[in-house]
């Protein structure tokens, strides 16, 4: 990270009590260019990350099945495990309209709040709620087994 970059930041971090920016970036992996747009550049570039995690992780399984794993995943969490899948869908969602607000109407103060609550939920709750979900996939599919039935045809 350049050095201005992390002066300019700096200088916002303290004024909002934000994470560091090295912390940002490790944890959703981007990089930022030195504009005057760096706050937007940072919501935009953990939006698109959180975003597209629960559009390729969470979204196919609630929502239906629409590819051929998905018939086979769907059945392999509980109807609590959904329900509980749900409620992190919703809050990932209010942060997506919270995020849309924000490219509609920019508002510096407000996007601190949203990328310190991004912060905070992706740390206390979405991203080991995403790794046990992940590895309960790895392991059902592992066990998976092939069963061939035979189909009965009445004529």
């Amino acid at each position: 990270m350049q050095p201005q970059i992390l002066e300019r930041y700096k200088k916002i971090q303290d004024r909002f009590n934000l994470p560091h920016l090295n912390d940002l970036s490790n944890v959703f992996t981007f990089e930022v260019e030195d504009n005057d747009k760096l706050i937007d550049q940072i919501r935009i570039e953990i939006s698109e990350r959180v975003f597209s995690l629960s559009e390729k992780v969470i979204e196919p399984i609630i929502g239906g099945a629409d590819t051929f794993s998905n018939l086979f995943e769907q059945d392999m969490l509980s109807e609590r495990e959904r329900e509980n899948l749900f409620k992190l869908y919703k809050k990932v969602q209010v942060l997506k309209w919270e995020n849309n607000l924000l490219a509609v109407r920019p508002n510096e103060k407000l996007t601190a709040e949203w990328i310190k609550k991004t912060w905070e939920f992706w740390n206390n709750e979405l991203a080991g709620e995403l790794s046990e979900l992940c590895k309960k996939m790895a392991i059902n599919w592992t066990d998976m087994k092939f069963k061939n039935e035979s189909t009965l045809y009445h004529g």
